[in-house]
């Protein structure tokens, strides 16, 4: 008799505890891998956006854009800065030049990369695992609803995707 009550109750935690799964429209981030080099590449030029850190060579300006890369602005006539290209650098926000030799960081490794040819950037090197990811609170802008969180870990972010999402974590009002 006490086995078939042990067992009852059992059974009862076991069906009581079983929630179905819930299923939601929300958006879900995409990520850059941190180690994937084709993602480092110079684009055309293109508007400044979250402006960050300055580096100043020769008649070259390196204006760095949060996350995003890094603007090469031809210096030559103050008067009349251009602006050449973009390197994307996904995740980056620290670099400098040396000669020409790019050091960026992507948020865990440290990439270095051959500038010789402002056109035609090439990854030499990436020295992996130099910083630990940096925490930024991401959830997506001008958005209300359920959205899948974004871990660091997964890699570098690089944009929101609508998705169907199973028993999402994150929620904004």
């Amino acid at each position: 008799m006490k086995n078939i009550l042990i067992y009852l109750f059992l059974s009862s935690i076991l069906f009581t505890s079983c929630e179905k799964d819930f299923e939601v429209a929300g958006k879900k981030p995409v990520y850059y891998s941190y180690e994937d080099s084709t993602v480092i590449r110079r684009l055309d030029p293109k508007t400044f956006g979250d402006l960050g850190k300055i580096v100043t060579t020769g008649n070259y300006i390196f204006i760095g854009e949060k996350n995003k890369g890094i603007h090469v602005i031809n210096n030559v006539d103050p008067t009349n800065p251009i602006k050449e290209h973009f390197w994307q650098i996904p995740g980056n926000r620290e670099f400098t030049v040396f000669g020409n030799i790019l050091y960026a960081e992507n948020g865990k490794n440290l990439w270095v990369i051959n500038i010789e040819n402002f056109a035609k950037i090439t990854v030499e090197n990436i020295i992996i695992n130099q910083y630990y990811p940096r925490f930024e609170e991401r959830y997506p802008p001008d958005y209300s609803g359920y959205f899948e969180c974004y871990y660091e870990k997964n890699g570098i972010f690089k944009e929101w995707e609508d998705a169907m999402l199973v028993n999402p974590l994150c929620e904004t009002l």
